[in-house]
C-alpha cells in the first residue's frame, strides 16, 4: 500500500522561546498548523526543549505528531537537534557523534545563509556529523542563500529538508517538507535520511521579506534598548 506523503515541518519557535520574542504559544501554532494540514512538527526553541505529554497528546489530539526538537549553539553556530537527549552539553561539532543513532536527527539550519549563526565554514570538515540540510523559507526569487545548500546537498549525499523557522505566523507554510514515511517518529527520521522528502517552497515576496525583517529587527533593538537602559537608580 503507497503511503501518503507527511506534511511536515521541523524547524519552528513558539512564544516558550527564551531567546526570541513570539507572540503565539506552542498551542496556538500546534492548532494553526493543525489548520493548514500539517501532520509531523518539531518546535525547535534555542536551548529548550518545549516538549511533554501534555503537550504531545494535545498534537495528537489535532492529528499531528510531535516531534521533541531544539536549536542549539556548537561553537556560536546554530544546530537542530531532533528528540534531543536530556541533560547532555555538545562541546564542538564532533561531539554531535554521539547522535548518530535511528532515535535522533541532527540538521543543519539555514547552513550558508550570512548570519553569525549560520555553519557556514564549519559545514565541509563537519558535514558527517549531520543527517539533513534545512531549506530555508526565507528567501527572494533573485536573492536565495540555499543555492549553495542546494550545490552542497549534491556534493554530499545530504538530504534537503525545507522548513519555515517560522517566528511568526505568516511564516508558517512558506516552505515545508512532504515525508514519504509512516507516521512514527523513527520512520519519519529514516525517510528523512535516505532523502524520502519532496520540498514545497516557493520565494517570498519583497512586502513579506521586508515585513518580516521589520518585526524581526523591531523585536531585536527593543530587547537591545532593555540591555541598555537596566535597572533604575535612586
Amino acid at each position: 500500500m503507497k503511503l501518503t506523503p507527511l506534511k511536515a515541518d521541523l524547524h519552528i519557535h513558539t512564544q516558550e522561546d527564551p531567546v526570541d520574542r513570539v507572540l503565539y504559544t506552542a498551542r496556538e501554532l500546534i492548532l494553526m498548523a493543525a489548520v493548514q494540514g500539517f501532520e509531523v512538527l518539531s518546535i525547535t526553541n534555542h536551548n529548550l526543549r518545549t516538549f511533554d505529554r501534555d503537550l504531545f497528546c494535545f498534537a495528537r489530539d489535532q492529528g499531528i505528531l510531535l516531534i521533541p526538537g531544539m536549536e542549539i549553539a556548537i561553537q556560536n553556530r546554530h544546530v537542530l537537534i531532533l528528540n534531543p537527549p536530556e541533560n547532555k552539553a555538545f562541546t564542538d561539532f564532533s561531539s554531535l557523534a554521539d547522535l548518530k543513532r535511528p532515535d535522533c536527527l541532527v540538521i543543519a539550519p539555514h547552513p550558508f545563509f550570512p548570519a553569525l549563526h549560520s555553519i557556514n565554514g564549519f559545514m565541509r570538515p563537519y558535514f558527517k556529523m549531520f543527517d539533513a540540510l534545512e531549506f530555508s523559507h526565507f528567501y527572494l526569487p533573485y536573492l536565495n542563500f540555499n543555492r549553495r545548500a542546494l550545490e552542497f546537498s549534491r556534493e554530499s549525499g545530504l538530504p534537503l529538508l525545507g522548513t519555515s523557522d517560522a517566528h511568526f505566523l505568516e511564516q508558517l507554510g512558506t516552505t515545508y517538507s512532504l515525508i514519504h514515511a509512516p507516521k512514527d517518529m523513527e520512520s519519519v527520521f529514516s525517510a528523512i535520511r535516505q532523502g524520502k522528502i519532496e520540498l514545497v517552497t516557493k520565494p517570498l515576496s519583497p512586502l513579506q521579506m521586508g515585513r518580516i525583517l521589520g518585526r524581526f529587527w523591531a523585536w531585536k533593538l527593543l530587547a537591545k534598548k532593555k540591555q541598555v537602559k537596566g535597572p533604575r537608580r535612586y
